[in-house]
């Protein structure tokens, strides 16, 4: 994966070399919602205020050296950030398997049965934060699915996984993601591994696969 970030783009469905284009009648990409990879190298004050939303607490109870890996996956992950016209509302962070930092690979590596999904092309979904003032069922589709369409632009994804609470990955059903395993923090309380096939969650985000250009 590049250093440097790509240069800035708007996601569309008419974006050719996208793996996958929107399909009718579930538009995922909302009017005047843009989103663009940030170089968090020098844009990292872009999102520190989203950030601040983040429940780390939940991080820090499964791995306790969380805080210090932070500039370490900004580096090595995939930083977005979403603008609705001038307004930044949201951001995530895509993180690759295959560097030791992902907390499935931290936290779960003994415990998972689905060894493949978690391997060198799968993708932990984290850093997912929504301005509360913007939060909604449907913009969170719309991040979800720009998410996907922008990865697939630059990698090879395979598999996508994610932390979250037995609450979220109920909501993440929606999205094409199957719990994997639950374990209990340093505080007792579960948390959730959740997993998916990119073409599963692409499919439930409503879109479908390019069909190739004809004469």
């Amino acid at each position: 994966m590049p250093t440097a970030a790509p240069a800035f783009h708007r996601v569309s469905c008419r974006a050719s070399q996208a793996r996958f284009r929107c399909a009718s009648p579930h538009e995922p990409v909302a009017s005047g919602l843009r989103v663009r990879v940030l170089d968090m190298t020098r844009e990292r004050s872009l999102v520190a205020g989203l950030r601040a939303h983040a429940p780390m607490e939940a991080e820090r109870d499964l791995d306790p050296g969380a805080d210090a890996l932070e500039g370490v996956k900004d580096r090595l992950g995939m930083v977005m950030a979403f603008w609705h016209g001038d307004a930044l509302i949201a951001t995530i962070r895509l993180m690759p398997s295959g560097h030791g930092v992902t907390l499935a690979e931290k936290r779960w590596a003994d415990v998972t049965r689905a060894r493949r999904a978690f391997g060198v092309r799968s993708w932990e979904v984290g850093r997912l934060i929504v301005a509360p003032e913007h939060r909604s069922m449907d913009l969170l589709r719309t991040c979800l699915a720009l998410s996907l369409q922008t990865l697939l632009q630059h990698t090879d994804a395979r598999y996508l996984h994610a932390s979250c609470s037995p609450l979220l990955a109920r909501l993440y059903r929606w999205f094409g993601f199957a719990t994997e395993s639950t374990v209990c923090g340093e505080t007792g309380a579960p948390h959730v591994l959740i997993h998916a096939p990119v073409d599963d969650v692409a499919r439930a985000l409503g879109l479908a696969l390019a069909q190739p250009a004809t004469a």
